[in-house]
């Protein structure tokens, strides 16, 4: 191996320097994490001097190996840093070793396909992220909001409300974040639809959880992707359509419910309750709550979901709004008991089976 190494240091040809990158980055970078300080750093000096000939998938090959590890050659990553995009992205993305202020400098001197890596990192300083909002695009901004993981400053935040009155999906992202101040949030009320709206309040009350916000972009991205399959008015098949895209009953019944189509929310139900449509049906219509109840249960109805059933039932019937919250508290306190009584059961059980072991003689062998 040394030999052939030598023989392509020697040839001068953009063939054999290729080689040479290719060979030198594979030998040493397989085992980088067992590496000695020296070896890296003789390492980092022959791959910085080679470092442009090397073709563009050795190179990406290179990053990959880099990226993970933390004791990769500092200079190396810096420089790997600033390639093209598609070569740097595994060291933007996710490098440990870039410091706030390789971060900081790096924004100055890169591309906005550079930044847009940047900022869908996991570790971003806050002092970061002001920066990417400051130097970076529209397409930047959009990555900043949607990224979850990372804090952004009530400066930033404000200068995002205010380019969200011309960008849909801005004002989605960032309506979508839990660490919405609610001076945020008041901003952002006049520029979004209904629906939202209630949202915002309800994080300005502090009433909605990292759970539900959750869940609201879940139901968004599958509204997405599930697209005109959705609109299926043939309820088996849409289940089979559901079960195979991993769509759960609750999301599926969320979804039916936020398209007005309470009719094929409750033949959902009674299929996957196992009851008649039009039992479950009158029994919607009518006001027999422990039949709805019991089929709910019996089909697995989150109390979410069924609190959102309810609260249809009752636009869909003109009824009071109070009738959906007692439906509501009526299936906490079914689903509370049945918890309770399948514990009461396997208690039982426990004890019957070692009140039985305990009467049971002890055998011991014959002598």
């Amino acid at each position: 191996m040394t030999s052939s190494l030598i023989r392509l240091a020697e040839d001068e040809t953009v063939e054999a320097r290729q080689k040479l990158f290719a060979e030198v980055s594979k030998l040493v970078a397989t085992d980088l994490d067992e590496r000695s300080g020296r070896e890296l750093e003789l390492f980092a000096q022959v791959m910085l001097k080679i470092y442009s000939t090397g073709a563009a998938n050795d190179r990406l090959l290179l990053a990959q190996k880099i990226a993970p590890c933390a004791q990769s050659p500092a200079d190396l990553v810096h420089r790997i840093a600033r390639d093209e995009v598609n070569v740097a992205m595994p060291v933007l993305a996710e490098c440990p070793l870039l410091t706030r202020d390789d971060l900081l400098l790096l924004i100055e001197q890169v591309s906005s396909a550079h930044m847009q890596v940047l900022a869908r990192r996991k570790d971003l300083p806050t002092e970061v992220s002001d920066v990417l909002a400051a130097k970076g695009d529209i397409a930047v901004h959009r990555i900043l909001a949607g990224n979850k993981e990372t804090k952004l400053s009530r400066q930033t935040m404000l200068k995002f409300v205010k380019l969200a009155a011309e960008d849909e999906v801005l004002r989605e992202d960032l309506s979508l974040r839990s660490d919405l101040s609610p001076a945020v949030c008041q901003e952002l009320l006049p520029l979004v639809d209904d629906e939202t709206r209630k949202r915002l309040r309800s994080i300005i009350e502090g009433s909605l959880s990292q759970e539900q916000l959750d869940q609201i972009a879940r139901l968004k991205v599958l509204r997405k992707t599930f697209g005109d399959t959705l609109n299926n008015p043939d309820i088996g098949i849409l289940w089979r359509e559901a079960e195979r895209s991993a769509v759960t009953l609750d999301e599926l019944i969320i979804l039916l419910l936020q398209d007005g189509r309470f009719n094929h929310a409750i033949e959902l139900l009674s299929t996957r309750g196992r009851i008649a449509q039009s039992a479950l049906k009158d029994a919607m219509f009518n006001g027999k709550r422990d039949v709805v109840l019991r089929t709910a249960a019996k089909a697995g109805l989150d109390v979410p979901a069924f609190a959102l059933l309810a609260k249809a039932r009752c636009t869909h019937l003109k009824l009071p709004a109070a009738q959906g919250a007692e439906w509501t508290s009526a299936y906490v306190k079914q689903i509370a008991n049945a918890a309770n009584a399948r514990q009461g059961r396997c208690d039982d059980f426990q004890a019957r089976r070692r009140d039985k072991t305990a009467r049971e003689p002890s055998r011991t062998q014959p002598a």
